[in-house]
């Protein structure tokens, strides 16, 4: 399985509590210039896994080690004039879903807001380092 199908697993586990929330397997398109997450409040959408992979160092037989960096982006838009009484769980329980993420030799997560009109969007990074 991919790290994406596994975070998709750990955030629907994590939001089995929270009701109001819920997580959409679709990609986060545009429909009509506007994102899915801006128009479907309080779903989670994850995105692509992104790769990265840099030389670690070359070993004394020419061969090299490489570390390679999964990134994946998961969106949430909620109303900023009506923010629910349990955002703050919601958000920490989709930061903790990269732990359901095993074989990595590192993994963060961090998240960002911006708000525009009346919309909180909630933008989190997750990152997977592999040797």
């Amino acid at each position: 399985m991919s790290k994406r199908s596994d975070l998709i697993t750990q955030i629907t586990t994590n939001l089995s509590g929270h009701s109001t929330f819920v997580l959409s397997e679709e990609l986060p398109f545009e429909s009509g210039g506007t994102p899915l997450f801006e128009k479907n409040m309080n779903t989670v959408y994850v995105d692509e896994e992104e790769l990265l992979v840099e030389q670690l160092y070359r070993t004394l037989d020419q061969g090299n080690v490489n570390q390679t960096t999964t990134t994946i982006n998961a969106y949430l838009s909620t109303d900023a004039k009506n923010q629910l009484s349990d955002i703050n769980t919601v958000v920490a329980n989709l930061l903790i879903a990269r732990n359901a993420i095993t074989s990595v030799t590192d993994s963060n997560s961090d998240y960002e807001t911006e708000i525009t009109d009346d919309v909180i969007t909630y933008t989190f990074e997750y990152n997977f380092i592999t040797v």
